[in-house]
């Protein structure tokens, strides 16, 4: 007599091919999301930047940035039913670090705001983008801040690297093409482009 084979319990969890197919799905949704939220996090510089030269200070258009933001989320929480925030541990139980989150991006909005117009988009962008790297390199690898430990391995390390000596290239690019005359703007033709001035069509 052949033997029948079982039927699979009901509770089985699912093949490994299965897994490897749905988390091959889910990390080409992540990567196509993060490139775009990517995207629009490298305008957010040059946004806030343009609404920083058009304010009497900078603060006011940080101000002007986190108060949409808030508001943004305010609708969201309202029209998904979140609000208003609840807890599922007491307030007390929570670390000091963990009330930053907002204080931290009013450093970065705020300095973005200064030295966009002064040196570009893409230096600074690339210096806050290695910034970031590093820090998670150093918060993964001690398991720092809530995130698992995860050892800084010697291909991070070389990723890491490989995002410094990037932006020291275009930190390089940059004086070089401060120091070449034909990358100069005349006067004139800065003037007219200018916001006081705009191009005439």
């Amino acid at each position: 007599m052949k033997d029948r084979k079982l039927p699979a319990p009901r509770n089985a969890p699912p093949p490994p091919s299965l897994i490897l197919v749905h988390n091959s799905s889910l990390l080409l949704v992540a990567i196509a999301i993060g490139l775009l939220a990517g995207g629009l996090l490298g305008t957010q510089p040059s946004v806030n930047g343009y609404l920083g030269r058009h304010v009497g200070h900078p603060l006011q258009a940080a101000l002007i940035s986190f108060s949409t933001g808030t508001a943004a989320l305010l609708a969201l929480c309202m029209v998904n039913g979140n609000f208003p925030p609840s807890f599922t541990h007491p307030l007390s139980s929570l670390p000091w670090w963990s009330w930053t989150g907002g204080f931290i991006g009013v450093i970065l909005v705020t300095s973005s705001l200064i030295f966009v117009p002064r040196v570009g988009s893409l230096p600074w962008f690339a210096a806050v983008m290695t910034g970031q790297t590093v820090a998670a390199l150093f918060l993964d690898h001690y398991g720092m801040l809530g995130n698992p430990r995860s050892p800084a391995s010697p291909i991070r390390i070389l990723g890491t690297t490989l995002l410094v000596a990037g932006v020291l290239v275009i930190v390089y690019a940059k004086n070089h093409e401060k120091a070449d005359p034909s990358n100069q703007i005349s006067p004139s033709v800065s003037k007219r482009n200018s916001p006081e001035h705009p191009i005439e069509k």
